[in-house]
């Protein structure tokens, strides 16, 4: 399978683009000389490692990332039918989702180890609780890929579902229902939805949520937004969202999206500035994460 991603002259070339810098501003922006962009972009020469993620970060934070998502769907193979068919590219999703969506929500677990819990191996030194929450995503993650087909609709009834198998023996959290009382995030002063408002607002959510006009990556990142502002549930709120947010993605064509667990403050961040109805930051992140899925189908 063809490599897919951007070349770092494609982003230097984007930034110009996006932005009309020139490039000797561009130079003195990543703090290098004219002469080395001049290589970069003409002669073929690649960047060093470090100015490459330099360039990176200059690139998602000028260029919309939506337009070239769309530009790379037109490139790539089709990612629910990769992941239906190549096992390798299967367990390698499964494996990734798993450790960064439960690391997210605070699991000790490493990588390793969540892959020796989800092939059924003895992990040593961990409770059971923790080898449970990693079984329980990955058998999660294997029901939404044994459902989702293009245009798969969402329903209630699916994302109770998620919830129960996410929260598979954690009686006390109540699987598969909503909320009957109060949360509150940690080290957020917001205010949810009381429990009486949840199904009200999980209706509306529901109703619109396979409605996704021309903007369909910004509207699958600013639904996501809206299910966990809600918070449905007594826990598990990241990881079923997370898990709706994909399932939203390869049913319109586009791979994955795997927000990590080195980035869990930019993703907070990103979400709580949907507060105040700024959902570039979100919408930018899980366009970036979606990228990432090229390049998990490209390898």
């Amino acid at each position: 399978m063809k490599k897919i991603c951007l070349t770092d002259k494609e982003k230097l070339e984007g930034i110009i683009k996006a932005t009309g810098i020139s490039r000797s501003r561009l130079a003195r922006r990543l703090e290098v000389s004219y002469k080395t962009v001049y290589r970069w972009l003409d002669a073929g020469v690649s960047p060093h490692p470090a100015q490459s993620r330099d360039i990176d970060q200059l690139f998602k934070e000028y260029v919309d990332l939506k337009s070239v998502v769309l530009c790379l769907r037109g490139k790539a193979p089709n990612a629910l039918k990769a992941l239906k068919s190549n096992l390798r590219l299967r367990e390698k999703f499964i494996l990734d989702m798993t450790y960064h969506s439960n690391a997210i929500e605070g699991s000790r677990m490493t990588i390793k180890e969540t892959e020796m819990a989800i092939e059924g191996r003895q992990v040593r030194g961990r409770e059971l609780f923790e080898v449970l929450e990693a079984v329980n995503h990955k058998n999660a993650l294997e029901y939404a890929l044994g459902l989702v087909k293009p245009d798969f609709k969402i329903n209630e009834e699916y994302i109770l579902k998620l919830h129960d198998i996410v929260l598979y023996n954690f009686n006390d959290k109540l699987p598969g229902r909503y909320r009957t009382g109060y949360v509150n995030l940690t080290n957020s002063e917001k205010e949810l939805p009381s429990a009486q408002d949840v199904p009200l607002r999980m209706g509306k959510l529901i109703k619109d949520i396979n409605k996704y006009g021309k903007d369909a990556v910004g509207r699958i990142a600013r639904d996501h937004y809206e299910f966990e502002a809600i918070h449905p549930f007594f826990d598990g709120n990241g990881r079923v969202g997370r898990l709706v947010m994909v399932t939203q993605l390869l049913s319109r064509g586009f791979p994955p999206a795997v927000i990590k667990v080195e980035d869990r403050y930019k993703y907070y961040m990103a979400l709580s500035k949907g507060d105040i109805g700024d959902y570039n930051n979100i919408i930018q992140m899980v366009c970036d994460a979606v990228i990432a899925g090229y390049r998990l189908l490209g390898n």
